[in-house]
């Protein structure tokens, strides 16, 4: 197991997993917890 996490492989998995994620929250548009909250508050009524 701690071979797993030493290897390159899972370094780049997680590497790039980190990158994407912080890519979509530094490039979601500002009105989309708006966006969000207006749809489920339609969809209540």
């Amino acid at each position: 197991m701690t071979s797993l996490f030493k290897s390159s492989f899972f370094r780049r998995f997680a590497g790039g997993f980190l990158l994407g994620m912080v890519g979509v929250v530094a490039l979601q548009p500002a009105e989309a917890g708006r966006f969000v909250e207006t749809h489920i508050i339609h969809a209540q009524r």
